[in-house]
């Protein structure tokens, strides 16, 4: 089914296609292993199972259950299962179960199960996209690169592989 070959012949590259939509690839996936330090930026479907240190906007956004961000995301549709440190503007709100989130939610409408952790106003309004962000909210990491501690006060390397020393 996969390796069928189309009957219809693709468009050439290079000019208009006739009026068509663009077609629409698959959600970008940020894995396990992947730091981001920086805004990430994208017109369709973001999956994040990384870190990232900053700003998020897109189309959809998940934030899996590995998922972290420090810092603000703004999205039609956000999906939360891992951590948000910093506050979410978008349409559709899903928290699930096991979510942890601490920063405001601005949204039209929202789910919460229970389990999920809610740390910030959570605030209603028809169209949460055009609504500012309070810069003085004081969001650990938001507007900023993110730097954890570790047990002595001390900067995490977030970069060394475990069971590595840390210089």
């Amino acid at each position: 089914m996969f390796f069928k070959k189309s009957r219809a012949k693709a468009p050439k590259s290079g000019g208009n296609s006739g009026g068509r939509q663009r077609h629409r690839s698959g959600p970008s996936l940020l894995s396990l292993d992947l730091v981001i330090d920086g805004s990430v930026s994208t017109g369709g479907e973001l999956q994040i199972d990384g870190t990232i240190n900053g700003t998020v906007r897109a189309r959809a956004v998940v934030v899996d259950g590995n998922g972290v961000v420090y810092g603000d995301i703004t999205a039609e549709e956000v999906i939360v299962r891992g951590r948000v440190i910093g506050p979410i503007r978008a349409l559709h709100i899903h928290i699930y179960a096991g979510a942890h989130i601490e920063g405001d939610v601005i949204n039209q409408t929202l789910s919460i199960e229970n389990g999920a952790h809610v740390d910030g106003k959570i605030r209603r309004v028809e169209d949460p996209l055009s609504e500012p962000l309070d810069p003085t909210a004081g969001y650990g990491g938001w507007g900023q690169t993110y730097t954890g501690y570790d047990q002595y006060g001390q900067p995490e390397n977030i970069y060394s592989l475990p069971g590595t020393s840390q210089q």
